[in-house]
């Protein structure tokens, strides 16, 4: 016996890799690359110089296009922040309190997932109440915290405005630039109201400018320039620094989106061409210039003959790699594809697909160990479920050892009650919770004394007043219980009816769900066709007759009609 279980769990034999993908995908595309590289040495020799001047224009044009483009989405990204912080619930209180702990608390999560370099707070008299600047080179969340004691933002305008309540054709809002420690910082300032719409604060989100130089350079390939209204250099990426003369500060500033202004630099003997804009901010807020500077290249023209070879290998060359490329991406990706649907069927529940490996390769490896894994996911789901559904049993079996006058009663309600969902057309996980929810209707009872679940005699309205707790208490036992949480309906609302007279939520009509509705009139059958200490089991006609009566009052009159339907179509003594 030992030998078959070892048998049984040994692992399944991993195919041997016989023909690599990387050798599939690299003498193709290496033989590709040879005659790519003979062509390009071809293409080089031939080449002459063409249209250096308009090019290259071209492409300094198109660098500083894209480097507004960022300003202006830099620019909105310190907005969406303001708005985030002056909008989160307890902000503004904070700084009323001027509490700089709560402040931290119920904002760092925001700056650091917004990355933002630099935020402050102030009280509306303009007092500082907390900074939160980020410590460059270190982790995102890692912040530097001051309180209390600056005075250097209250004296700003872009904080004088908010606080004087001002507002432009853009908004409540306002930017400018601030320095700090001879850090230079673009910051965009933001009032903060309580509920009552009272000013609480003001709330400024900053980012560095060589921070934003750097992410500028890194998109365009370009070295960036910041210079203020006199033509001082505030911040650049080049080497060295050149000043701009003051009649270009004005062409530029007087240009402004209608045309560009552009000068040449001389770097480290590499030459430079450097297009100006007007640096602006909310709008026509003109607070400097921006300066792009590109590189010169060398660019070149072919002669006619030489453009006609050029275009006949190049033609060739790509039509051999589609071609490749085509037949080499179908066969790779085949089979990769099979298994990524195969995923998708795991990923919606279905534990029964299966894929048949197609090739020698590492693909099938991972097909044959997609298979092994599915397989064991599906075992233990099995094994999971059955293992959770025994201890639901176990449950009801314990609270039936407690209350004998409901022995076999829950083994009773689950068999009817799932009978009647399917009658009604439930099916699939909907009538799996459903029988769970029955097995554990009365698990509240757990938690009320003998002397009333064993009282031989009716109850009076205290003691009634408890057992009807045990709706409640049954929806807070299982509530924590993630595995549960689609089978509370019936331990929850099964005490509830139709004319919203039951209990504990006085639910009515559709607001009762459906679950809870057909386990109702099925508690209720079994109780009246059962012994109980108190009296002796009902005649089956007379119940079926109170059933009816109950319809649209205690029951759904849909529910009452299927089950009667049930009834008379069973033939059985049902309480047997």
């Amino acid at each position: 016996m030992a030998d078959q279980l070892f048998a049984a769990s040994k692992p399944k034999k991993v195919p041997h890799l016989r023909v690599p993908i990387l050798l599939k995908i690299t003498i193709p595309y290496l033989i590709l690359s040879l005659i790519l590289a003979l062509v390009a040495a071809y293409v080089i020799t031939q080449l002459v110089s063409e249209n250096v001047q308009e090019r290259f224009n071209k492409q300094v044009f198109e660098a500083g296009k894209i480097s507004s483009e960022l300003m202006v989405r830099n620019e909105s990204k310190l907005l969406e922040t303001l708005r985030l912080l002056a909008n989160v619930q307890g902000v503004p209180s904070a700084i009323v309190s001027n509490d700089p702990d709560a402040l931290k608390t119920l904002t760092l999560g925001i700056i650091a997932n917004n990355q933002q370099e630099a935020v402050e707070f102030l009280d509306d008299q303009g007092s500082h109440v907390l900074s939160l600047r980020h410590r460059s080179g270190y982790n995102p969340e890692d912040y530097e915290l001051s309180t209390g004691g600056q005075t250097l933002f209250s004296n700003l305008d872009i904080v004088k405005n908010v606080l004087a309540g001002k507002s432009d054709a853009r908004g409540d809002k306002f930017a400018g630039l601030v320095t700090i420690e001879n850090e230079n910082f673009l910051y965009v300032s933001g009032p903060v109201f309580t509920a009552q719409n009272y000013l609480a604060g003001v709330v400024l989100v900053g980012r560095s400018l060589p921070s934003l130089a750097a992410d500028m350079h890194t998109q365009t390939f370009a070295q960036i320039s910041y210079y203020d209204p006199s033509g001082q250099v505030i911040d650049t990426t080049l080497p060295f620094s050149y000043n701009l003369p003051q009649e270009m500060v004005s062409q530029t500033v007087s240009f402004k989106d209608s045309s560009s202004t552009q000068r040449d630099l001389s770097v480290a003997d590499i030459a430079f061409t450097e297009i100006l804009g007007s640096w602006e901010v909310r709008g026509n807020n003109q607070i400097g210039v921006l300066g792009v500077a590109l590189s010169k290249n060398i660019l070149v023209e072919t002669s006619t003959a030489s453009r006609g070879r050029i275009f006949l290998l190049a033609a060739v060359s790509f039509f051999l790699i589609i071609l490749v490329g085509i037949n080499l991406a179908n066969t790779i990706t085949r089979p990769l594809l099979q298994l990524v649907r195969a995923s998708k069927k795991v990923a919606d529940g279905d534990l029964e697909i299966m894929i048949n490996p197609q090739s020698n390769d590492e693909v099938a490896i991972l097909a044959d160990s997609f298979n092994t894994m599915v397989a064991n996911l599906n075992q233990s789901q099995k094994h999971l479920i059955q293992s959770y559904d025994e201890t639901l049993h176990g449950w009801a079996n314990a609270l039936e050892l407690r209350d004998k006058e409901t022995k076999d009663h829950s083994d009773r309600v689950v068999s009817l009650t799932v009978r009647l969902a399917r009658a009604m057309g439930i099916q699939g996980e909907e009538l799996v919770n459903i029988r769970r929810g029955a097995m554990l209707h009365d698990i509240g009872k757990m938690g009320t004394s003998d002397d009333i679940l064993h009282k031989n005699g009716l109850l009076n309205e205290e003691e009634r007043r408890v057992i009807r707790k045990h709706p409640q208490e049954g929806y807070d036992v299982l509530k924590q219980i993630d595995f549960l949480a689609s089978a509370l309906d019936i331990p929850y609302c099964h005490h509830e009816k139709w004319d919203g007279t039951g209990y504990p939520r006085c639910l009515t009509g559709e607001e009762i769900p459906i679950s809870a509705r057909i386990f109702a009139i099925v508690d209720v059958f079994d109780a009246m066709t059962s012994d109980r200490p108190y009296r002796k089991a009902m005649p089956l006609g007379e119940v079926m007759a109170y059933l009816k009566t109950q319809s649209s009052r205690h029951f759904d009159p849909n529910v009452a009609e299927a089950f009667i339907r049930l009834m008379d179509s069973s033939g059985e003594p049902q309480n047997a």
